[in-house]
């Protein structure tokens, strides 16, 4: 009967130590600097209920750093070719990564627009909006594919805002 109850915690304490290896060697994997584009269809509506279509593209670099103050957290800062900086925690759940919500402001360039009706160029050439982005994302291979939504109001102007229900942003590690 003994004998018994030793093979099984044996094989239990095996799969613990499996399982908690595999999440320690998918965190590591994670860990690092990526080249990444971020696009996605960006929806302004105004006071009046009009909207306006953006495809917003964006690229960059993105760090991945371990929160040492979590087992299961990550640090990652995205900086943009046009100066955007910003970082968000991030959770490591099984294989999948966790956006929390996060906030962050960013620009949107009448020229992003493929109808700038609600733009008055001449006054207004950019669009600075607080958003409010959460979601998540999986490493496959080098590659990191993380997918948000984004719900925000123009800065200054909350009548005016913004939604996105699907961001999507490929990082390659570099």
């Amino acid at each position: 009967m003994c004998k018994m109850y030793k093979k099984q915690l044996f094989v239990i304490l095996s799969v613990m130590l499996l399982v908690f290896s595999a999440c320690q060697r998918e965190a590591r994997q994670l860990v690092g600097d990526y080249s990444y584009k971020l696009s996605g269809d960006v929806v302004i509506m105004d006071a009046d209920g009009s909207e306006t279509h953006h495809f917003v593209h964006r690229v960059g670099q993105m760090n991945v750093l371990r929160d040492k103050s979590s087992k299961t957290g990550f640090v990652v800062t995205m900086n943009e070719m046009n100066g955007g900086c910003y970082t968000f925690q991030a959770e490591l759940s099984g294989d999948t990564l966790v956006l929390p919500p996060y906030t962050f402001t960013t620009t949107i360039l009448s020229s992003d627009g493929i109808d700038i009706s609600i733009v008055d160029q001449d006054e207004n050439p950019t669009m600075v909006y607080t958003v409010k982005a959460s979601g998540n994302g999986r490493l496959n291979g080098n590659m990191l594919i993380l997918r948000e939504s984004w719900n925000g109001q123009q800065t200054g102007n909350p009548t005016v805002t913004l939604r996105a229900p699907e961001m999507m942003i490929l990082a390659e590690k570099n």
